[in-house]
């Protein structure tokens, strides 16, 4: 199995422990988060949906057109 009296081990084992360490901890820090916001809310609306559009039945005082006739 493994040798955990070997030195090779433990350097390879603390080597792998704070790479992710580091990794973790910059995608969790404040500045990180403030980062993927302020990505997320200047990226482009990008809407795939083709379907009806909604309307609402809100009353906004357009006069409406009277037909010639």
């Amino acid at each position: 199995m493994l040798d955990i009296k070997n030195p090779l081990f433990w350097l390879l084992g603390v080597v792998v422990v704070v790479a992710i360490r580091s990794l973790v901890r910059s995608n969790f820090s404040t500045e990180a988060r403030e980062q993927r916001r302020r990505e997320r809310s200047h990226q482009p609306v990008v809407s795939r949906r083709h379907g009806p559009t909604i309307r609402l039945a809100v009353d906004v005082g357009k006069p409406r057109r009277v037909r010639k006739g």
